[in-house]
């Protein structure tokens, strides 16, 4: 597992702004496991058959919909469609909006990573 201090220098401020020190290391390592601390990550399983929330398939019996998830925290865009969604790249942008899920929903909006780490 990786530290706060293994992240890049623009997410660890972001990570600190944001996030109770305590939560700190498990912020890293979400964004890591959900972008490989890639600010410029994009997983897009949309398509014109697929559009954003449809149901694309399953994993440990959890339903798996199509979204398009960008930079750090892969922040699902298509629960913020009136977001310019090329502004999650930034790093303090994603990581406030991944604060503010995190702050309504706890780790959930990560759930495989967040299972993966313990967390959930």
């Amino acid at each position: 597992m990786a530290t706060l201090a293994d992240a890049p220098a623009e997410l660890q401020a972001g990570i600190r702004e944001f996030w109770p020190p305590e939560e700190w290391d498990n912020a890293a390592n979400v964004s890591f496991l959900e972008s490989g601390w890639n600010a410029f990550a994009v997983a897009d399983t949309t398509d014109a058959a697929h559009p954003c929330g449809s149901v694309i398939g399953q994993r440990d019996g959890v339903n798996i919909s199509a979204e398009r998830s960008a930079g750090y925290f892969q922040i699902n865009t298509c629960e913020f469609p009136n977001w310019e969604w090329q502004r999650l790249y930034n790093a303090r942008h994603n990581c406030g909006t991944a604060h503010m899920l995190w702050q309504q929903r706890g780790w959930q909006p990560w759930y495989f990573s967040a299972k993966a780490l313990r967390l959930i």
